[in-house]
C-alpha cells in the first residue's frame, strides 16, 4: 500500500514538473521576445510584440478555433492512414526479403521526392481539399514510423520467438503478441517525429492547396499585412505542435508501462 502511494505521488511530481517546465519555457521565450522588439525598435510590419499577437487571438478566437480544427483534422486522418502503411510495409519487409528488395527503393524514391515538386500532381489527383492533405502527410509522415517499426520488429527477442514456435503459433499470433509489443517503443519514436511533421504538412498542403487551415490562414494574414494574426496562428502552431508531441508521449507510457 506505502509503496503504491509513493508511486502515485512520483507520478504526480512527474506530470507537475513537466507541465511547470514548458510554461516557464514559454515565459521566458515571450520575455525573451518582448525584450527584442523593445531594444531593437522591431517595426510591427516585421514582428509585432507579444501582446499584438495576443490581442489578434482574443479578437478572433473563432477564425483561429476553426482552422485548427482543419489542419488537426487534416493531419489525424493524414497520420493515421501513414501509420497503417509505414507498419504494413515494416510487417513485409522484415518477413520477407523478396518484398524488401521489391519494394524498398520505390518507397526510398517516393519519400526522397521533393513535395513541392509533386504537389501539383496531388492537387490534380485529390483536388483542392482534405485529400491533397492527406496525401502530403502521408508521404511526410509514414517513413520515419516505418523504419522505426522496421528495427523495432527485427528487435525482438529470440527465445521469444522460439518459444512462440514451439507453442505452435501461428504468423499473425507471433506477431501481435511478441513482435508488436517489443517494437512498441521503435514505434512511438517514430510516431513522435510524425506527428509533429504531420502539422507542419498539413499546413504546407494547406498553403500549396488553399484549402481552408492554420497555412491557409498565415498565407493570408501575410498577404493583407496582418502581422499580428500571422504571429498568433504561428504561436497556435507551435503550441498545437507540442501538445500532439506530449499525447503521444502519455500514450507510450500508458501502453509501454509493462516494460518497466
Amino acid at each position: 500500500m506505502a509503496e503504491a502511494v509513493a508511486a502515485s505521488r512520483e507520478r504526480r511530481k512527474l506530470s507537475f514538473g513537466g507541465l511547470v517546465a514548458p510554461l516557464g519555457f514559454a515565459v521566458v521565450l515571450i520575455g525573451i521576445w518582448k525584450l527584442l522588439v523593445t531594444a531593437f525598435s522591431v517595426p510591427a510590419y516585421i514582428m509585432p510584440p507579444p501582446e499584438a499577437a495576443l490581442a489578434a487571438f482574443q479578437a478572433s478566437p473563432g477564425k483561429i478555433g476553426l482552422a485548427v480544427f482543419y489542419t488537426l483534422r487534416n493531419a489525424a486522418a493524414g497520420l493515421a492512414v501513414a501509420f497503417v502503411i509505414a507498419i504494413s510495409l515494416a510487417a513485409a519487409f522484415v518477413n520477407s526479403k523478396a518484398v524488401t528488395r521489391a519494394v524498398l527503393p520505390i518507397v526510398i524514391g517516393l519519400r526522397t521526392a521533393p513535395v513541392l515538386a509533386i504537389a501539383p500532381i496531388l492537387i490534380m489527383v485529390f483536388g483542392r481539399g482534405i485529400g491533397t492533405a492527406i496525401a502530403v502527410v502521408v508521404i511526410v509522415s509514414f517513413f520515419p514510423i516505418m523504419v522505426n517499426a522496421m528495427k523495432g520488429f527485427s528487435s525482438t527477442r529470440k527465445n521469444a520467438l522460439e518459444l512462440m514456435h514451439v507453442l505452435g503459433a501461428s504468423g499473425s499470433a507471433t506477431f501481435i503478441k511478441v513482435r508488436l509489443p517489443f517494437a512498441l517503443p521503435f514505434i512511438f519514436a517514430g510516431l513522435r517525429s510524425a506527428a509533429t511533421s504531420a502539422i507542419l504538412a498539413a499546413m504546407l498542403a494547406e498553403w500549396l492547396s488553399g484549402a481552408p487551415g492554420l497555412g491557409t490562414m498565415i498565407l493570408d494574414a501575410a498577404s493583407y499585412r496582418k502581422n499580428d494574426l500571422l504571429w498568433a496562428a504561428v504561436i497556435v502552431s507551435m503550441v498545437l505542435a507540442y501538445l500532439i508531441f506530449s499525447l503521444t508521449t502519455a500514450v507510450e507510457r500508458r501502453l509501454t508501462s509493462w516494460r518497466g
